[in-house]
């Protein structure tokens, strides 16, 4: 039987790329999918419902159930929607996939408030508002969440608003997860790294340029990206989305997937690392000491300076 059978799933962002990928992927597995993309641009503005009802077409072509859905989830009134279609055309909810997202890439000092609110409002708010609607739902029953996260939340030259926002996501996906875990539900995030994505504009490829050449740091935490295997593609990435949805997965809760291409990592969980005691407290001199102020700056950045 497939893994998935007698199963609904929602899936936003799912008229392109990984989003695409992952409908198709968990309706081949027997899921009826709700396709939800409003089918704007990169960077936001404009809608287009041909994505959305194209992906639906494909999907019953292969025999499966699904439908479109082109509501922005920008708004509590559009997760509510989201989420409403499908217990309007199935009678239940058992995965969310919280795909949908927009770039907008800027230095800080060149971010505009609306950059900065509307990269937000897709890729963090939207995530809160499909949730919100869903969560009773899925308290029925059981299911999973995933949310996308992004290795950009590390840390990227010229995304405060996009890092910001998928970091946010990472640590409201470990919340949830906590909420949830008693009514058999489960809430993970992926790190995923795609090469053919909608979001994949030539401004991304600036940013992580620039902080190779110009200021030799790697440009996302500590990972020179470089050659993992087969090039990313966005199967790959909804494989693991697939994955995590399905019963193999039931031991992960609250964690984090990162998938590149041939790579596939859990993510460690933040832990303290060297750590100084005072007896009786830190103060602004003792932090000052030459010996401590070393002891806690050493970062990554020394094992490719030689310091």
């Amino acid at each position: 039987m497939a893994q998935f059978e007698g199963k609904v799933a929602v899936i936003t962002g799912a008229g392109r790329g990984i989003g695409r990928e992952t409908a198709l992927l968990m309706a081949r597995e027997g899921a009826r999918i709700v396709v939800n993309d409003l089918g704007g641009g990169p960077q936001g503005g404009g809608s287009d419902a041909h994505f959305a009802q194209e992906v639906v077409d494909e999907i019953k072509a292969a025999g499966g159930e699904a439908v479109a859905e082109t509501s922005s989830v920008t708004t509590m009134e559009g997760g509510k929607a989201v989420v409403d279609c499908a217990m309007d055309n199935f009678g239940r909810l058992d995965f969310l996939v919280n795909n949908a997202g927009i770039i907008r890439p800027r230095r800080l000092t060149d971010m505009s408030e609306e950059d900065f609110d509307i990269v937000v409002a897709v890729n963090f708010k939207g995530y809160f508002a499909t949730m919100h609607a869903a969560a009773p739902h899925l308290k029925k029953q059981g299911g999973a969440i995933v949310n996308f996260s992004s290795p950009s939340g590390f840390g990227h030259y010229g995304m405060v608003n996009y890092s910001g926002a998928k970091e946010g996501v990472v640590g409201m996906t470990r919340t949830i997860a906590r909420e949830l875990a008693e009514f058999g539900v489960r809430a993970n995030a992926v790190r995923p790294i795609s090469g053919p994505s909608n979001m994949n504009i030539p401004e991304v490829y600036e940013t992580l340029q620039y902080a190779l050449d110009t200021l030799h740091i790697p440009p996302l935490s500590g990972h020179w990206i470089g050659n993992s295997g087969p090039d990313g593609r966005p199967w790959n990435v909804a494989a693991v989305v697939g994955w995590l949805c399905s019963d193999r997965s039931s031991n992960l809760n609250g964690r984090e997937v990162y998938i590149n291409g041939g790579h596939i990592a859990l993510v460690q969980e933040p832990e303290f690392i060297r750590s100084q005691f005072a007896v009786d407290g830190w103060t602004f001199d003792k932090l000052c000491e030459e010996g401590t102020s070393r002891a806690l700056t050493w970062d990554i950045r020394d094992r490719f300076t030689g310091k």
